[in-house]
């Protein structure tokens, strides 16, 4: 049985979602949009790369011609060909396709290409794996390097890809891997080779590191939606100790063991039903906010190659915001959405500054991240400093009242995202309906605009980002209205 090196890689961290994959795909969760959109930034990381060793031939991927590429991998070094994009190999059953393949000074070396911005285990297993087919098949390497972002490149003109970049020599690593390697192929060799035993093991922390298995629907089936995996602000290690001790439901928790406050209304909640209100908690965080009243909303993106001056790679650059104003019964509503292709932070400021000046407090949810992006801006645009610290200045978070346990709910389950408190607090209020969802949608749908030339689809997407965006502000609202209705 044929394993690749993403199927080595996976069955490095659970063997049991190997032999899902090998033998019953259909159970595999497809990538949200979310991922998908990692996976095509990684994709466009490894493209930019090549130009680190230009003028190579690509190898272009099909899965019906993996041997055929395997030869011409072959032919094209025997050619004198220096550089390979793709480079695929083929050795003891296993098969990989090198990033970047190039002849240097003292011989061959590989490159492994990320889009993350720093090392870790799976990358080095990765580039040892392809160290063993590629040596193993004949041509003796001399080096094998890592590619990664250096997220302290900030863009100042045109793309500087040698900046950008960060070579790391890994060749000692790899080398001292080898036998592990060689263990680990025979152990998973073993695990495939039959299609009717499929492997016995429980859940644990593998269920979600390096990464979420995309098998974990299948294999948590059996564990409830309020369960010890769903309390509030609990580590993943002491769930699964609970779990390990047969405590697994809320009724299997027993009096002796230690939760926090919020874990312990959200037990009682889930099992009583209960709504705990605390009125004097509430009644002192809406004393902390003064009329006219801003509800404000960010939506940004990110890349890992940076497009504009001033930025860095993976910063967030904010493209949209929803401002509602209250002044007493007068609801007035703000919205700027940036237009796609340019650098939208100087008109993002200056709409801001202008609908923001008249609130005396704004209302943000989960505040660290505005303030973050708004300490950004000025960073870019010290110009603004002064408007923009007034803004920040303002800044009152509506979360901080779920987070202390004023006001808790069985609807939440343990969670206090907006997405959650909205429909336990509002009734007939909720995201189900809307086209974009949640802000990873909106980032993608913003930054998919750039493949969009049709004129009606483009207002499409931006209708559809402007009424998400403008939820998450009345949301806020409603939430404050409903805050206020408990005290009384």
């Amino acid at each position: 049985m044929r394993l690749s090196k993403s199927q080595f890689i996976r069955g490095l961290q659970c063997p049991k979602s190997l032999w899902l994959y090998k033998y019953k795909p259909e159970l595999r969760q497809e990538p949200d949009e979310s991922l998908q959109a990692i996976f095509e930034s990684g994709k466009e990381v490894g493209e930019l790369a090549q130009k680190l060793f230009p003028n190579g031939v690509t190898i272009s991927y099909d899965p019906t011609k993996l041997y055929e590429n395997a030869k011409k991998t072959t032919a094209l070094i025997k050619s004198g060909i220096e550089t390979i994009y793709e480079a695929t190999f083929l050795y003891d059953d296993v098969l990989v396709m090198v990033d970047i393949l190039h002849k240097g000074v003292n011989g061959w070396e590989l490159y492994e290409v990320k889009s993350s911005t720093k090392e870790n285990e799976v990358y080095l297993n990765d580039i040892a794996i392809q160290y063993f087919v590629v040596n193993g098949s004949g041509l003796q390497l001399a080096n094998a390097f890592l590619i990664y972002i250096n997220n302290q490149y900030v863009r100042h003109g045109d793309l500087d890809i040698q900046s950008l970049f960060t070579i790391s020599p890994q060749t000692p690593i790899a080398i001292q891997k080898q036998e592990s390697i060689v263990i680990e192929l025979q152990r998973l060799k073993e695990v495939v080779k039959n299609d009717s035993s499929e492997p016995g093991r429980d859940i644990g922390l593998y269920c979600y590191n390096p990464y979420e298995c995309d098998f974990k629907t299948y294999c948590w089936k059996d564990i409830p939606s309020e369960s010890v995996f769903s309390l509030y602000f609990m580590g993943k290690q002491k769930m699964f100790d609970f779990y390990k001790r047969g405590i697994i439901s809320f009724k299997q928790i027993k009096s002796e063991v230690e939760l926090t406050a919020i874990q312990e209304m959200q037990v009682e909640s889930a099992l009583s039903g209960k709504v705990f209100i605390n009125k004097e908690g509430i009644s002192e965080f809406l004393s902390s906010i003064t009329e006219p009243i801003g509800y404000l909303d960010f939506e940004t993106f990110y890349s890992p190659i940076p497009h504009f001056n001033n930025q860095k790679p993976y910063q967030q650059i904010p493209f949209q915001y929803s401002l509602h104003v209250q002044k007493e019964d007068d609801l007035h509503h703000y919205e700027f959405l940036a237009q796609h292709g340019k650098d939208p932070r100087k008109e993002f400021i200056e709409n801001l500054i202008n609908n923001a000046n008249d609130a005396k407090t704004v209302l943000v949810y989960n505040i660290s991240f505005e303030r973050r992006i708004l300490n950004e801006l000025i960073q870019s645009h010290p110009e603004y400093e002064q408007e923009i610290n007034l803004i920040i200045g303002k800044l009152v978070d509506l979360l901080v009242v779920f987070k202390r346990g004023y006001y808790y709910s069985r609807k939440m389950n343990g969670s206090f995202s907006i997405k959650k408190v909205l429909p336990a607090l509002v009734h007939g209020f909720a995201y189900d309906d809307l086209e974009i969802s949640d802000g990873g949608m909106a980032m993608n749908a913003y930054k998919g605009l750039e493949n969009i030339s049709n004129i009606s689809d483009i207002v499409k997407v931006g209708n559809n980002l402007l009424e998400y965006c403008k939820l998450d502000t009345l949301a806020m609202v409603k939430i404050h209205e409903t805050l206020k209705q408990s005290t009384t």
